[in-house]
């Protein structure tokens, strides 16, 4: 589904040595930058004054170009390069001993008379060179050259189909209303998805009718090659629910204020009242106080007494005029081992009797296709994870046009919810080589996306290749973005996340590249991007739109110092500082091109840089070396407080952005503008 090798894959190196970063081009531009003369982020931008790119890059229909690749020369002579194809992007490995320190990629389609400039690439700890390209057409063949000096190397990927389709030759027949018993036919059917599941094979559909099915999910067998075991559902009513509807008597506790109790056995770890997550204290004593976690005040909520057998509950009127769902089942879908699985169209709720609940988690398995799913009341919507470092595991998934959602979570003070099962995700990307999350939207959440793992934070085999775009998002108590660890090749591309506390976690990047490209990110209560815990990884923010009018809030502020970050051409406004760095020692950072608005008045200082205030932008650039080419301008946004971040024919951001090599060569105009969107005239 996406994976293309040439010439074999190196093997992941379990030790990973600290993070460094080569120039992969050689620059002829010079840009101001403030890092230290050793800087090793590569400038994009170097090459402009040699190649300068097309205005119109439109392939021709015809004729038909067919370039004629030659065998790995020089410095590549023995190297191997490597392909992950997605739909409109691909990832570029280039392995091998010894390699140049310098790389640049030219690509074409069998349409385009012409090679183009694609971005250049950058070596990471292992030696590999790695680079993305954009912009690429579905189901297309694209050659591609690598080259450094006179080395070169090449190979041919093919893109991703947009739509994936599925021909079943067989159809299992679910209906939660049938008698027991059943054969699996559309006349008998069976009464439990777990009986189809368990007789499918390759090129199977399980077919669900409407119904409510109380389960727990599990692939005793893989589809194969395009043969997926595909389980959907039939209409719009198709319900997995894991959750028991509380009915009997509540019991005022004695001394107790606004205390009831209820009797219930087993285990329980999430409880909902009227369909919205209910605050769960950490034991009788906390809910007796009225205390949430970190020392919170929390009025409402409820403990379980396992021994005892009783639910507690503190509510502000009596809980027999509500409805509760107590979740007593943890997953709906696991999969475990088992590739080429397909689950669609189901409304998937209230899990996680002893872990907090998952909706669908996936452990060492590839192939994978979930989609158009409603998933909510649980703490991890989707969770795709590898372990077994078996690198045929893990790899080629979509996770696409889901909605996922815990409401209520988002209403709970981020101390009290911080480090309980309160901390959810929508989706969690930690398998190994090639994913496509889009389409989805995400709210009323913990956290929004989250990419990468912490526990093997410099392994850049986990979540390698990555692509997330065209996400939406919003009312996210914590991150909206968050990758974490090595990150190589991790893509966020034209994402919409709106009233969060953080909009992009660099919480740490340790290897990239990672890759931040035309998102819009609005209404963030805390920063627009996060750097913390010493970020080093190459993180490439190009087109992004930052917005907050909070009052007093800094349009981004830093919690740690950060390294090799490159900013082209985004937008950031807010209401207190620029952007504030009252630490020490931040390094490679490249920032240029860029508009910093403040409301700020004009006496204060705009921007603090280790600890030292300037009033202007140029100030800055004069002692820094940042953004001397950057602008504070009012951004000249059409409505942002009515959402529309489109930029107004007055805008100062327009043709005022700088050209980015395979991001933004089909730019309108005499330039591209700065933000995530192009000025196009009425």
């Amino acid at each position: 589904m996406g994976i293309a090798f040439f010439g074999g894959l190196l093997c992941n190196c379990a030790t990973m040595r600290t993070v460094k970063l080569f120039l992969l081009i050689v620059l002829t531009l010079s840009l101001t930058n403030c890092s230290s003369a050793d800087s090793t982020i590569p400038d994009p931008t170097a090459t402009l004054a040699a190649t300068p790119p097309p205005t119109d890059p439109a392939p021709t229909p015809a004729p038909i170009f067919e370039p004629t690749l030659t065998g790995p020369t020089g410095a590549f002579a023995s190297a191997q390069i490597e392909f992950v194809a997605n739909i409109e992007t691909a990832g570029i490995y280039v392995s091998g001993e010894d390699l140049p320190e310098n790389a640049s990629i030219l690509y074409r389609s069998s349409g385009d008379a012409d090679w183009r400039s694609g971005h250049p690439m950058l070596q990471i700890d292992d030696g590999r060179l790695v680079g993305s390209l954009f912009g690429l057409k579905e189901s297309t063949k694209y050659f591609v050259k690598v080259t450094s000096d006179s080395s070169e190397i090449s190979g041919i990927v093919v893109t991703q189909p947009e739509t994936l389709t599925i021909a079943p030759q067989n159809i299992i027949h679910v209906n939660a209303s049938a008698p027991a018993g059943g054969d699996g036919s559309e006349a008998a059917p069976f009464q439990t998805i777990q009986e189809g599941v368990d007789r499918a094979s390759a090129g199977t559909q399980v077919l669900v009718a409407n119904g409510v099915y109380r389960e727990e999910i599990a692939f005793p067998t893989s589809g194969a090659e395009e043969q997926w075991i595909q389980v959907k559902a039939a209409g719009t009513g198709a319900l997995i629910d894991g959750s028991e509807i509380l009915v009997g008597e509540w019991n005022v506790v004695p001394k107790a204020t606004q205390v009831w109790s209820f009797r219930l056995k087993g285990a329980v770890g999430y409880l909902a009242r009227d369909g919205k997550h209910f605050h769960q204290y950490a034991d009788m004593k906390a809910l007796l106080r009225s205390r949430g976690a970190a020392q919170t005040t929390v009025t409402e909520g409820w403990f379980h007494d396992t021994k005892s057998g009783w639910l507690y509950v503190r509510s502000a009127d009596d809980p027999s005029s509500h409805t509760w769902r107590a979740a007593v089942l943890d997953e709906a879908f696991n999969i475990n081992g088992r590739d080429w699985i397909w689950i669609e169209g189901f409304d998937i709720g209230y899990y996680g009797r002893n872990s907090g609940g998952c909706g669908i988690c996936a452990l060492n398995a590839s192939h994978l296709v979930i989609r158009n799913n409603r998933i909510h009341n649980l703490q991890k919507g989707v969770y795709v994870h590898w372990e077994s470092g078996n690198p045929e595991q893990g790899n080629d998934m979509r996770i696409e046009f889901n909605e996922i959602f815990d409401p209520g979570v988002d209403e709970i003070e981020w101390n009290a919810a911080k480090g309980t099962y309160a901390e959810g995700t929508g989706i969690i990307l930690r398998g190994h080589v090639g994913a496509i999350v889009r389409g989805n939207r995400i709210h009323n959440f913990f956290n929004g996306i989250y990419t990468g793992t912490t526990a093997g934070i410099d392994n850049p085999e986990i979540a390698r290749d990555a692509d997330i775009y065209d996400n939406m998002l919003d009312h996210i108590s914590d991150d909206g973005l968050e990758p974490e660890g090595a990150c190589v090749n991790h893509r966020f591309r034209h994402n919409r996340v709106d009233t969060m506390l953080v909009g992009f976690s660099n919480a740490p990047v340790t290897q990239g590249p990672t890759w931040v490209i035309r998102n819009l990110f609005t209404n963030f209560t805390s920063t627009s991007i996060k750097w913390a815990r010493n970020p080093d990884g190459a993180v490439y923010f190009y087109h992004n739109t930052f917005y907050t009018n909070a009052p007093d809030l800094n349009a981004m502020s830093m919690i740690t110092i950060g390294h090799n970050a490159v900013m082209r051409n985004n937008i950031f406004q807010g209401n207190g500082f620029a952007f504030e760095e009252s630490h020490y020692n931040s390094s490679g950072m490249d920032w240029d091109y860029d508009n910093w608005h403040t409301t700020r008045d004009a006496s204060l200082p705009h921007f603090r840089w280790e600890t030292i205030d300037y009033l202007s932008i140029a100030l800055l650039c004069a002692s820094t070396g940042l953004e001397c080419h950057g602008h504070e301008s009012p951004p000249g946004f059409a409505n942002p407080l009515g959402g529309d971040f489109s930029l107004l024919s007055t805008s100062p951001n327009i043709d005022r952005g700088v050209v980015i090599p395979g991001i933004n060569d089909s730019f309108v105009g005499n330039g591209p503008d700065i933000g995530v969107f192009e000025y196009v005239s009425p």
